[in-house]
């Protein structure tokens, strides 16, 4: 059976969805559709967002190399405080990417705020996963082409690639700079698609974003007519090297 890496996974209660998400339910998602490795961030929240990082964090050792941690470090904060939280989350919890969320934060990518999580990528080599499609105009995807070529050596992870009304445009953006991923949660099979197309499965990943969106984010790379070489690029390949997982 073909390895599974899910890069997008929450943990906690999205203040946008109500929608709750538990330790057990991620396990429980995983031993059912053969999931081998989960990338898990809080949801979508700002309020006590170092106790979801410390609750990855636990939740990452209880499951060595089968959790791995995400950090979601608000852009608005001092650069002091900033940093302690970073330092935290990749120095003593070992995460392996940094979120930004413009509509969750309420900020543009190209705030000069946003620097600070591109500078602690870069720092710690780790990706950036950044929230495109809802919310806009702050998360359109054609925002991130100017910070992926101030930061060439950062990789950057357009999360849902625009969220279906968006896709073509997170194409653009791919096609514009090399080291922007395409992650297309809740995108049209037909989209997908063209993804693979035009930028290729190795800057391809999958994720359910919520675990009951599983089993449809991998039933829709069944069905749209890839190679299995594509298939085991996108599931494992891709994220196992950009992120680095032993």
């Amino acid at each position: 059976m073909m390895k599974l890496i899910d890069t997008h996974v929450h943990l906690g209660v999205s203040k946008f969805s109500g929608v709750a998400t538990t330790e057990a339910d991620i396990i429980d998602a995983m031993k059912k559709y053969n999931v081998e490795t989960s990338l898990v961030m809080p949801q979508p929240t700002l309020e006590d967002i170092e106790e979801v990082h410390r609750r990855i964090a636990r939740f990452s050792a209880a499951y060595p190399g089968k959790i791995y941690g995400m950090a979601a470090i608000d852009p608005w904060l001092d650069e002091e405080r900033f940093d302690s939280q970073a330092q935290e989350c990749f120095e003593q919890h070992h995460f392996v990417a940094i979120k930004l969320h413009p509509m969750g934060h309420n900020i543009s990518p190209l705030s000069p705020r946003c620097d600070q999580i591109y500078a602690a990528a870069r720092k710690y080599k780790v990706p950036v996963i950044v929230h495109t499609g809802i919310g806009n105009p702050f998360s359109l995807p054609s925002l991130m082409i100017e910070p992926a070529r101030r930061f060439p050596d950062v990789p950057i992870i357009l999360a849902h690639a625009g969220f279906a009304v968006y896709t073509d445009e997170a194409v653009v953006a791919a096609k514009a700079c090399e080291n922007i991923y395409l992650e297309p949660s809740w995108c049209p099979t037909y989209t997908i698609k063209k993804m693979v197309d035009h930028i290729g499965a190795e800057r391809m990943m999958l994720g359910s974003d919520h675990i009951s969106n599983l089993p449809i984010e991998i039933l829709k790379l069944q069905t749209i007519g890839i190679t299995e070489q594509q298939m085991e690029q996108i599931l494992y390949s891709t994220p196992k090297q950009l992120f680095h997982i032993s």
